[in-house]
């Protein structure tokens, strides 16, 4: 693949930097990968990045602006894929992981099409449209890794957006405050907070009640139980890339357990482990043994 500016090895330090800075659990995971699939997850992670940090951090900005950059970005991609060239560091970098692995082009798609929907969307009525934005922006993330990594049966793709979906849901359950407060979005289903007996308001308000920890109980054990589902499909890897998965999942259905040690009280902090805790549950993973189980 022919580029215009700067090197490959340059290419990968700008990505990996963006790794490193925004996404830490990926990070730490990836070190389980050997080096070259380890270069295509953080060239991956960069250019979903990107995007998805458009479509955050801009919010005061206005939803025209969001969308404008989103489409900018987007349209570079397109550029890059139909002519084989970008003068971007992270879309040339992504470009060869996309034609290297023969990932589908139109996974991309998905996962801006989400991105758009944030630009728009502040709150979900239901389950299922939120499934509908968690498919483009985690499911899709599954499904690429999948390419990368290589995979020996078809249907390591359902798991592995299974397992998309399960990390997307403890994102948000863990962001449920500031989501709302530095973004104005709420995640949660608003037909299932009502069921508990909650609006909007008592996220906007951070109300802390037994209704409010009875509706995190049952989000909790919904993402529990889609690590639960997604995890055959490990086997279904190349074993190169088993690991990382594994670790991978521990490390994110470990925020679940911290939410458990909060007494489902997410208005008092971050759940998030650190990097010691980090070390010892990757170490448990490696020899197999159970520790902070959901």
């Amino acid at each position: 693949m022919s580029v215009v500016s700067g090197t490959e090895k340059e290419d990968l330090r700008i990505c990996r930097s963006l790794n490193k800075k925004h996404g830490l659990n990926y990070y730490y995971a990836a070190a389980f990968f050997p080096a070259e699939l380890r270069r295509s997850v953080y060239a991956l992670y960069a250019f979903l990045r990107v995007p998805d940090e458009i479509a955050d951090n801009n919010c005061s900005g206005g939803e025209e602006r969001i969308k404008a950059e989103l489409a900018a970005w987007m349209g570079k991609w397109r550029a890059a894929c139909r002519e084989d060239v970008s003068d971007e560091p992270v879309l040339r970098s992504a470009l060869s992981v996309f034609r290297r692995h023969n990932i589908p082009y139109g996974y991309s798609e998905d996962f801006f099409r989400s991105m758009f929907m944030d630009s728009e969307k502040r709150e979900y009525a239901n389950y299922a449209e939120l499934r509908e934005y968690m498919y483009g922006s985690a499911c899709v993330v599954g499904l690429m890794l999948c390419y990368i990594i290589g995979f020996n049966d078809p249907r390591a793709l359902e798991y592995a957006s299974c397992l998309g979906e399960a990390m997307q849901l403890t994102n948000f359950l863990r962001d449920i405050d500031e989501d709302y407060r530095q973004r104005g979005r709420i995640y949660m289903p608003r037909d299932e907070l009502a069921a508990c007996g909650l609006s909007r308001e008592d996220i906007a308000r951070r109300r802390f009640s037994p209704a409010f920890r009875d509706f995190m109980k049952l989000q909790v054990e919904r993402s529990a139980g889609l690590y639960r589902r997604a995890q055959p499909g490990i086997a279904m890897l190349d074993k190169r890339g088993r690991l990382a998965v594994r670790v991978a999942s521990a490390f994110y259905s470990r925020i679940l357990v911290k939410i458990k040690q909060m007494d489902y009280n997410i208005f008092l902090g971050r759940a998030r482990s650190g990097t010691a805790e980090k070390t010892v549950l990757a170490l448990r993973t490696l020899l197999n043994l159970p520790g902070g189980n959901i």
